[in-house]
Order: structure tokens, then sequence, then C-alpha cells
């Protein structure tokens, strides 16, 4: 085996066992605590500790890499646009597809317990330190691996792009993070940065949060195909300016 490859694959599963065991550590003291808090400042804290232990290692690279440095703050706008639109598009393609994305885990949020988003530890983990974590990862070592290993982008973004569909293991999220997984990677292969990624799982995140305590529901068809051409238009111009105008080529990943 390629020691890139080997050296991938052994951070990668490290990643995942501190991950899911900081998951499983979190919900047990919650529960024998019966303190909702509890678990979100436990889960909270675990995945930042994973999150600094692995950027202090240097493990992943954690900067603008071929963003030109001048282009590095319009950088975080066009990735704010990229997140809104492709969160908006999704949404359309799962709804048309009679799945209702948002709206049902809306509902089943609400049911469940609307309280394991609110609080200031649940705002931190659930719209920061997970997107941070789970770019680590996905893009900053699993996807970073692959290329520095020569697979060719394409396959290694998409590969990396079902890993991480099906690590949040739910079918009613698979397209969209299908597609959301595939977008990012595809950022990271031309930018040679998690930055973009990071931004755009944040305000993906938060924004679904958002969703989840709100009723989108719009009765008429003609206003949601109006907001797709738009939300479209703004997706293809995010990744034409991410393609065109942000890239300093002569730089190393």
């Amino acid at each position: 085996m390629d020691d890139g490859i080997g050296k991938t694959i052994k951070l990668f599963l490290l990643w995942s066992f501190l991950y899911f065991a900081v998951g499983i550590i979190g919900v047990f003291l919650g529960h024998i605590s019966k303190s909702e808090e509890i678990m979100k400042w436990t889960l909270a804290l675990g995945y930042l500790l994973i999150s600094i232990v692995y950027f202090g290692k240097h493990y992943v690279d954690l900067s603008f890499g071929r963003i030109e440095r001048r282009m590095a703050w319009p950088a975080v706008g066009m990735s704010v646009l990229v997140a809104v639109a492709n969160l908006f598009v999704s949404f359309f393609a799962v709804s048309m597809l009679d799945i209702y994305l948002f709206m049902e885990e809306s509902e089943s949020l609400n049911k469940s317990d609307p309280n394991l988003f609110l609080g200031i530890a649940g705002i931190l983990n659930s719209c920061i330190i997970v997107p941070i974590v789970e770019e680590i990862g996905f893009r900053g070592i699993f996807l970073a691996g692959l290329l520095k290993s020569r697979c060719r982008p394409w396959l290694a973004i998409l590969i990396t792009g079902i890993g991480f569909a099906l690590f949040h293991m739910s079918l009613v999220k698979i397209i969209s993070t299908l597609g959301f997984g595939i977008i990012i990677g595809w950022l990271y292969w031309r930018t040679g940065s998690i930055i973009p990624g990071i931004i755009i799982h944040i305000v993906n995140n938060s924004l679904c949060i958002v969703f989840a305590f709100i009723d989108l529901s719009i009765e008429s068809l003609a206003i949601w195909w109006v907001i797709l051409v738009v939300c479209l238009s703004s997706l293809a111009y995010g990744v034409w300016w991410f393609w065109k105008k942000s890239i300093n080529d002569s730089a190393t990943s």
C-alpha cells in the first residue's frame, strides 16, 4: 500500500473513531445526568478538542491555499453565496421528489427535541464546531490524501462526496449531502484550502437549524421556480468565480 494512502487511511480512521467516541460519550453523560446541557457541552468540547489536535499537529492545512491574498475576503463572500444558493437548490430538488427534506426534518426536530440546537453549547456545536471538524475529516484528510496520492480528481471528489453522504446515515439527507459534498470537494480541489468548505458548511448548518423552526412552505410553484433560477444562477456564478477569479495557479496547494 502506498505510504500516502496508508497515512490518509490511518488519520481518517482515527478521526472517525474520535468523532463517534465523542458522540457516544456525550449521549451517555447526558443520559446518566439527565441533562441536555451536559451532553451538548461534552459534544462541543470534544469536537473542539479534535479540531485543535488535528490543526495543532498539522495533519490538516489551515490556509487559503491557492486563493490570492487580495481575494481572501471576496472568497469568503462567495463561499456564503454558494452556501445559500446550494441550500435552496437542494431544498427545491428534494421537494420536487416529494421528499421535502428540510420540512420533514423540521417537523422531526420539533417533535423530538427542539432544544438540542438551542443554548450556547448547542449553537456553537451545530453551527460552528461540527462543520469545522467534519471538514477536517472529509476534505482536510480524506480528500487531500486521495489527491496527493494522484487519484483522479473527479474520482477523489466523488468518493469523498459519497462517504460524506453515507456518514450522515439518513436517506432523507443523502441527496442534499451528496451534492453538498461534491461541491465542497470541488472547491477544495480548485483552491487547495478547506476554508471555503468550512464557511459553506457553517452557513448551511446555521440556515438548516433556522429552517427547522420556521415554516418555509410557499404555495405558489411560480415563486419556487423564480427562487430556483436565481439560486442556480448564483451557484453557477460562485463556481465560475472560484474557477476564474480567485486562484493563483502558480501557487502550490
